[in-house]
């Protein structure tokens, strides 16, 4: 009796077990997983429990980018990636697709509709303009509307001081408003028309049996994240 009860258990730690390998996860849900962990920053759960190790970039990663590429602080950078994760949320999407096959390696087709970038930078500089344009507003300027109208105007006094005060701008408030432009701009991101197409290829990790790869995924992290950048 003391016997039986032994192997019975013995079943059902096997069954525990191996009830957790790769095999027997949705190579789907893998492929949804990882990409709702390195491009949303969620599902970390899941993550956990199907990929022994991620080498994606972390958000401190992202800080660093955003603080190097738009020359900001690293408090400014902080905010900026928050509005960009808030659009990737709100605008973007995907939808994965299994290609049929009996080989345990997967393909993944993953259908994206990221972000529209394509007048970024001439946004930025129309709403740099504007910024600069309310900061000389605050000066006292208040019938600029636009920074062309600079050029209208007729009173050299009042020409003379805009010149002055634009002469005078330091390096901080030059900062400024250009992050005040980058918040803008990046608030302002829509999903883009045309979705684009990223396989992925997956398999077991032969050495971590219950856990899954993604086969290149450094690569393959950086065509997901084109995709979804726009």
């Amino acid at each position: 009796m003391k016997k039986k009860r032994i192997i019975s258990m013995l079943i059902l730690i096997v069954v525990v077990f191996t009830g957790c390998t790769s095999k027997t996860a949705d190579p789907k849900d893998v492929a949804t997983t990882f990409i709702n962990n390195v491009i949303y920053r969620k599902d970390k759960d899941d993550a956990e429990k199907y990929f022994y190790k991620l080498d994606a970039p972390s958000q401190t990663d992202m800080v660093e980018d955003f603080s190097e590429l738009f020359d900001l602080s690293k408090e400014q950078a902080k905010e900026l990636v928050s509005i960009y994760q808030e659009q990737l949320d709100k605008e973007t999407s995907f939808s994965v697709n299994i290609k049929e096959s009996k080989s345990e390696k997967k393909e993944a087709q993953v259908t994206v509709t990221g972000l529209d970038q394509t007048n970024f930078d001439q946004t930025i500089d129309q709403k740099t303009d504007e910024e600069l344009v309310q900061w000389l507003k605050n000066k006292g300027y208040d019938q600029l509307e636009k920074l062309d109208d600079i050029d209208k105007i007729s009173d050299e006094k009042q020409l003379n001081g805009i010149l002055k005060e634009l002469d005078a701008l330091k390096d901080g408030d030059l900062n400024q408003i250009q992050f005040e432009a980058l918040k803008k701009t990046f608030k302002e991101l829509k999903a883009a028309k045309e979705p684009k197409t990223i396989r992925l290829e997956l398999e077991p990790d032969k050495k971590e049996k219950k856990y899954w790869l993604i086969l290149e995924e450094e690569k393959r992290f950086s065509e997901l994240l084109d995709a979804f950048q726009g």
